[in-house]
């Protein structure tokens, strides 16, 4: 009778795991993201007409970690064993994102990665439009690049709903938005639970005839995603030459989830860096440039809560412009890892004549 009930519980126990993992490989099959290869973003109103090509200019690049990452907290994925910050961390960790990026509302375009639209991990808020109410008089485009109907990972708090992806405020007037997919993902049924990236591509007009082009991007992750960075890198190296073919100015920004090439780790301070998957700096022609700034790194690991004196750390966060683009500095803002673990970067630049 003993082994009887044994096996009855055994087989009930395996049925409830059938069942629930069947049901989470339907559902989420059924809220999938947009797979089209093109298609516009979404937008908000806002901003100003033609940029005057004789300006100077600045733009920011900032990962924000779906306000969910700030110095208290790790990361399953990665070594740690937290999902979601409880919410009043998580309301700190936005609102000071928010401060932040309202006291650079002098910042003419603004690149964040890892902006959630309604997620359970961040509390079902969306970022966006949070922070569009800060940048009001922006203009500003969406594209997304991780949606799953249910994520059931971990498994004694799995994370749930996601919508998160980037998202391009700029003080000017954008003439278009494109949402571009990667064709790179993973297999089924991991891709059901994972980023399917892609790049977001804003086009503002300069004085009569060009534009300049802002690629807002995030690279994939991890050391098992070689293959996929390379076709990331050559999707926007496609991109970039044909736009800058045209006529038209570029600038690429964003998380590379990779080293700058010619980055000298020896060179930041205050912080225990290491190297990460360093760029080859074959992918574009010379005359393009990597533009970072070498003294600060950008990203920490979230295998622990950061501490400034075990935490390692690396340089992911940066910019590439085309030859006509002329970059004047470029600073990392140690903000010490207080509300993502990236820090935002910015860089002034012109437009060559």
């Amino acid at each position: 009778m003993i082994l009887k009930l044994a096996i009855v519980c055994a087989l009930c126990i395996l049925a409830v795991v059938i069942l629930y993992f069947g049901g989470v490989l339907i559902y989420t099959s059924m809220v999938k993201i947009n797979a089209q290869p093109l298609s516009d973003a979404t937008a908000y109103q806002g901003g100003n007409n033609n940029i005057d090509p004789s300006g100077e200019f600045s733009i920011m690049t900032w990962n924000i970690g779906y306000g969910g990452l700030g110095k208290e907290m790790d990361h399953f994925y990665e070594g740690g064993s937290m999902t979601r910050p409880p919410e009043g961390l998580g309301k700190k960790y936005i609102g000071g994102i928010g401060d932040f990026i309202g006291q650079k509302d002098s910042v003419d375009f603004v690149l964040l990665q890892e902006v959630d639209f309604g997620s359970n991990r961040s509390f079902n808020r969306n970022q966006a439009e949070y922070l569009h109410n800060i940048l009001e008089i922006y203009s500003g485009s969406i594209a997304i690049n991780y949606k799953s109907g249910f994520v059931p990972f971990p498994l004694l708090e799995p994370m749930g709903k996601v919508s998160s992806g980037l998202v391009t405020f700029a003080s000017f007037k954008a003439l278009k938005a494109s949402r571009v997919l990667s064709p790179a993902t993973y297999s089924w049924p991991k891709r059901l639970f994972m980023m399917r990236r892609c790049i977001l591509i804003s086009h503002y007009p300069v004085g009569d005839s060009k534009e300049l082009v802002i690629i807002n991007i995030h690279n994939s992750a991890y050391d098992d995603a070689d293959n996929m960075r390379a076709e990331e890198l050559r999707l926007i190296r496609t991109i970039a030459l044909d736009e800058f073919s045209k006529g038209n100015y570029v600038i690429t920004g964003g998380d590379w989830n990779q080293n700058p090439p010619g980055l000298d780790l020896k060179g930041t301070i205050r912080y225990k860096t290491h190297p990460v998957r360093p760029l080859e700096n074959d992918y574009f022609p010379s005359e393009w440039k990597y533009v970072f700034d070498p003294k600060l790194p950008t990203n920490r690991d979230v295998n622990e809560p950061f501490s400034e004196t075990t935490t390692l750390t690396s340089s992911l966060d940066y910019f590439l412009v085309s030859p006509n683009i002329e970059a004047i500095e470029c600073k990392t803002i140690d903000i010490g890892f207080e509300h993502s673990d990236h820090l935002p970067v910015i860089m002034k630049f012109r437009i060559k004549n």
